[in-house]
């Protein structure tokens, strides 16, 4: 792990947060590229990526701060601005909401759009990852497996060896991007790679918390939290295909083309 990336005038720069800056670079030049192909109106990139990039980060972080709400109790500072205190979901939700109003309010083709920049969501969500395990945060359950490592200047630290779950989910993300690169090239209902990506993501989240929790860690019907969270979200592709494969013949239309 490497926490701090360098300084300047003595004020460190995080490793993490250099990564976050790249992933909305990553995202804003995929976009600008997507809609010029499918010609639409690139201009509404740079305003729209704004938005759902400060939607999503104030709800990563206000939800982030209701899954450690006693220690915003204590030190409301430091619950509320801990770099390593983001949630996926609650930056998914909000991220998503924005995203869908704004298309909705520029009258650009929802479901073409999604499916259409469907394909860098898993890139992102790698970049991110790579900021937890160099942050050293969101690790996994003890393990006596070799590839186990240990984060000692971690979120929390922790000298045990872990299962490095960011890792993991790295490696998961590269399945899920070609899959989603080999389908936005077919022939399929607007929206339908958008709903596989929910379910892509949220069978993916479930399966990475096993080895984050724990296998002797139990809850509600034995799922911790975020397993539930991601069942939801991967509900929500399953009934978005389902809805979609009923839709007539003649109203469905191939999305816009990726890269």
């Amino acid at each position: 792990m490497h926490p701090i990336a360098f300084q300047i005038a003595g004020h460190p720069v995080r490793s993490q947060g250099l990564l976050y800056v790249l992933a909305v670079i990553v995202a804003g030049v995929y976009a600008y590229r997507v809609a010029r192909r499918n010609g639409w109106d690139s201009e509404r990139v740079l305003p729209g990526l704004a938005l759902v990039v400060a939607a999503a980060y104030l709800g990563a972080r206000l939800h982030g701060a209701l899954n450690n709400w006693q220690v915003v109790v204590a030190d409301p500072v430091r619950g509320l601005l801990h770099p390593g205190d983001l949630s996926f979901f609650g930056g998914l939700a909000s991220g998503s909401a924005v995203l869908v109003a704004f298309l909705w309010r520029a009258r650009l083709p929802m479901g073409a759009v999604a499916d259409a920049l469907s394909p860098i969501a898993p890139v992102i969500y790698a970049i991110f990852r790579l900021g937890c395990f160099l942050n050293g945060d969101d690790y996994g359950s003890p393990t006596e497996l070799p590839w186990g490592m240990s984060f000692p200047e971690g979120s929390p630290p922790t000298t045990e060896r872990v299962h490095p779950t960011q890792l993991y989910e790295m490696l998961l993300m590269a399945p899920v991007f070609l899959w989603l690169r080999s389908r936005i090239r077919s022939d399929h209902s607007a929206g339908s790679v958008a709903f596989e990506l929910c379910i892509l993501m949220g069978a993916e989240r479930i399966a990475v918390e096993v080895w984050r929790s724990g296998f002797g860690r139990s809850g509600p019907g034995h799922l911790v939290t975020s397993q539930w969270l991601a069942l939801v979200l991967a509900a929500v592709g399953v009934a978005g295909r389902w809805w979609l494969s009923k839709r007539p013949a003649d109203d469905r239309r191939r999305a816009g083309p990726g890269l």
